[in-house]
């Protein structure tokens, strides 16, 4: 296998036909790809085997971790990588997919080769939102409600063009994710927030702050992503979101607030957190 997948999978009980739809909507359209072996962590909603049992009924190799225990994003990819690591380590691939995502046949392939002949660490198709977005290019385009329709209009956006931004799904050198740690879950110990900026910063790190490094997407490869389609219904999410804010501050502090800052091209996304940190004569406050 040149590439694995990871992904968390939640089913939610109140929405559990719709999620289970997504999933299987989701690993039809993986399953038209050459690799296609899926690592899951499962969080919740379905029993390993019933996890399992869809995959089987899709046509998806994998293998199903977990018990069952919404333990978070971080900490459900962690454990993924972690096993790819061990059990899989002539991978030099790992994928991040989510279960709002469709597909179309060897979508990774242009991500790989580009991979394969840059020292670029990860990089990232560009997707379709649910509402037609086309990110991170902001075009808007009509979305199909059916996978055949759909992998259609993903093949025809295809153009020979790399963009600076960052999208879900990501494909990373697994050599060098694995150097950088992943995600390191003594930080984030929340279900959700800010997992990918930390996973920025230490990218941003490894490259050297001198390179000026910020992720690309490439855009003869698109992926369908509905976006914050599972995670921003669930309950207390703002709890998890403060614990990992707390996490990153303590990770990278105000130096790497500012990197973000770089990173994502917007010199005050990061502001509220840093007005946390530094004392207001330094942010041009009077006390």
């Amino acid at each position: 296998m040149k590439i694995v997948h990871t992904m968390p999978l939640l089913i939610r009980g109140e929405l559990s036909d719709n999620d289970v739809s997504m999933v299987i909507r989701c690993f039809e359209s993986l399953r038209l790809s050459e690799d296609c072996f899926v690592v899951l962590y499962n969080q919740g909603g379905l029993n390993n085997e019933q996890v399992a049992s869809m995959l089987r009924s899709c046509g998806v190799p994998g293998v199903v971790l977990g018990a069952g225990e919404n333990v978070g994003i971080a900490r459900a990819r962690q454990t993924c990588f972690e096993y790819i690591w061990e059990h899989h380590n002539e991978a030099e691939y790992i994928s991040e997919i989510h279960v709002d995502m469709v597909f179309p046949p060897n979508w990774y392939d242009p991500l790989l080769d580009y991979l394969a002949s840059s020292d670029e660490p990860m990089v990232s198709p560009g997707i379709v939102t649910r509402n037609g977005e086309l990110q991170p290019i902001r075009h808007v385009t009509s979305v199909p409600d059916n996978n055949a329709d759909l992998i259609n209009l993903l093949k025809q956006l295809n153009r020979d063009e790399m963009v600076e931004g960052f999208v879900h799904p990501v494909i990373h050198k697994s050599s060098i994710l694995r150097e950088i740690g992943g995600y390191d879950t003594r930080f984030l110990q929340g279900k959700q927030g800010y997992e990918d900026d930390s996973l920025l910063l230490g990218y941003c790190y490894y490259m050297g702050t001198r390179t000026n490094w910020r992720p690309k997407c490439c855009l003869k490869s698109w992926v369908y992503h509905a976006t914050l389609a599972q995670r921003m219904t669930l309950p207390d999410k703002h709890v998890d979101f403060a614990l990992n804010e707390q996490g990153l501050i303590l990770q990278y502090g105000a130096y790497g607030l500012k990197r973000l800052s770089n990173i994502h091209q917007n010199p005050s996304a990061f502001d509220t957190l840093l007005h946390k940190i530094l004392p207001p004569s330094s942010l041009g406050v009077n006390k």
